[in-house]
């Protein structure tokens, strides 16, 4: 069994491949309004780009979730960090539109390696005592590198342009896939392993709940940036900061979590976040001061922050201990199928009525994904 220092050198590893990982992630929505500008895109092309790569993202997901629990997933990881930092910073020499979205698709196999294994090396390192808030640090740490890259994203296009970012940003997938390399090997902590089984019932729906609920919330982070230029009036180069705020409040509401989660019941706050986010989608539509929708965004991203940790300490609870790994890609598939449906369901939208009206149209499958959890809540009682 790892020690104390070895487990603590593992997940503080696994919080800087998360912060890399992310903003890797998230270049897809940060580069969309730049190439609409430079290639005259329309709000359907866009969608179906962030359609096939979040396709993509899906289905390697589901296939590295399943590799994670029979090889090394340092080594795993690894590979996918030196891969997606060849793509990004490629794109340096790209001209083609063609190619460019090729690298892009490409560079989304390397990025769906991480999030299966790494979430199941938390769970393999924490004790369920503090297991709230290893997920809540491990989800902060992801946000803060999709937080920073997205405020850095701007300033540097800014300056030198997308593709010399693109550069900048890929550098430090390098350095990180050699972390993952040195870090020792050994056998998994056994102690956060023998931790009280709860039955595995109603997993599918939990899964089917989670997919819905993405449907949703997807939808308005990906139209993020192009909402900013349209409704509340940011220039291309700077319409990435609208993530930025987003993901401030999912950074605040990671770390809320990691406080809260171990003394918390994860399915309540699950609950509580999906139901109030419904409402704020909602709310967003509806505000005209740009300062009020900034606001609300940024609360959207708090229940984010404090959603995600709830879900993943709720899933090590009912899903297999020495499949976490593969369950962990099969929910992660799950809510990458919604994300893959989305971007091209509500780009066609609001090409048709407006943004606005598929944004409050994504506050269905919120309010649909709360009805499923609280009898899935119904269900797990009577079982009890």
């Amino acid at each position: 069994m790892p020690g104390k220092k070895e487990i603590k050198k593992r997940l503080i590893i696994n919080r800087l491949g998360h912060a890399f990982n992310d903003s890797y992630m998230f270049i897809i929505p940060l580069l969309l309004p730049l190439l609409r500008e430079e290639f005259h895109i329309n709000y359907v092309q866009s969608g179906l780009i962030l359609t096939i790569y979040f396709a993509i993202r899906s289905i390697f997901t589901l296939i590295f979730g399943y590799f994670g629990d029979t090889h090394d997933k340092r080594t795993i990881i690894a590979g996918g960090f030196i891969s997606s930092s060849i793509l990004l910073g490629g794109l340096i020499w790209a001209q083609n539109f063609h190619i460019i979205i090729a690298f892009l698709f490409l560079m989304a196999i390397g990025v769906s390696t991480f999030h299966p294994l790494a979430t199941a090396i938390v769970r393999e390192n924490s004790l369920i005592s503090q297991r709230g808030r290893n997920f809540g640090l491990f989800g902060a740490a992801g946000v803060a590198g999709a937080f920073i890259s997205s405020l850095l994203f701007g300033f540097f296009v800014h300056l030198w342009g997308w593709k010399i970012t693109c550069l900048l940003i890929s550098l430090p997938g390098y350095f990180l896939a050699y972390a993952y390399l040195k870090s020792k090997r050994g056998k998994k902590n056994h102690k956060a392993e023998a931790d009280k089984k709860i039955k595995q019932s109603h997993i599918p729906l939990f899964f089917i709940s989670k997919a819905i609920r993405k449907l949703g919330t997807w939808a308005i982070i990906a139209f993020l940036p192009f909402y900013a230029i349209d409704y509340i009036g940011l220039r291309p180069e700077i319409s990435s900061w609208s993530i930025s705020i987003f993901l401030a409040g999912v950074f605040l509401g990671n770390l809320i979590s990691s406080r809260i989660s171990d003394k918390s019941q994860p399915f309540d706050l699950l609950l509580s976040t999906t139901i109030v986010s419904a409402f704020l989608i909602l709310g967003v539509t509806f505000v005209v001061r740009p300062i009020i929708i900034i606001l609300l965004i940024g609360i959207l991203g708090i229940l984010q922050g404090l959603y995600y940790p709830s879900q993943n300490i709720w899933q090590t609870f009912i899903c297999p201990v020495h499949n976490q790994s593969s369950f962990f890609g099969i929910g992660i598939f799950a809510e990458g199928i919604s994300a893959t449906i989305a971007p091209t369901l509500y780009g066609w939208i609001a090409d048709q009525i407006s943004l606005i009206g598929a944004y409050r149209l994504a506050a269905i499958p919120v309010f649909i994904s709360f009805i499923l959890f609280l009898i899935l809540h119904s269900l797990n009682n009577e079982k009890r």
